[in-house]
């Protein structure tokens, strides 16, 4: 398979990014989805931090690669870090009053 020297204009490289960022995006939500099923149902404090930390680093790359460069508004780009952020406020203030596993 010969691969064209054109390296193709920039909404082919913005099609590309976008396309592997929700792949990414899809893959890291699938493992936050098994996650709160195996280990937040049962008030894990790993699965509270790796969820947390997994979902923050999806939104702040969401950020950058897709906000910054203007690919997305930042109104329609916000709604996620706030949603995340909503919920880690939420969730953190229901989990100091029950007992945790590790």
């Amino acid at each position: 398979m010969l691969i064209d020297a054109d390296w193709g204009d920039a909404m082919d490289e913005a099609a590309a990014e976008s396309n592997m960022f929700f792949t990414c995006a899809v893959v890291l939500g699938v493992q936050a989805v098994a996650v709160a099923l195996a280990m937040n149902r049962l008030n894990s404090r790993r699965g509270y931090w790796l969820n947390l930390l997994v979902l923050g680093v999806v939104d702040v790359v969401f950020l950058v690669v897709m906000v910054a460069p203007g690919y997305v508004d930042l109104v329609g780009g916000m709604s996620g870090p706030v949603i995340w952020l909503a919920a880690a406020v939420t969730s953190t203030l229901a989990r100091r009053g029950y007992p945790t596993t590790p």
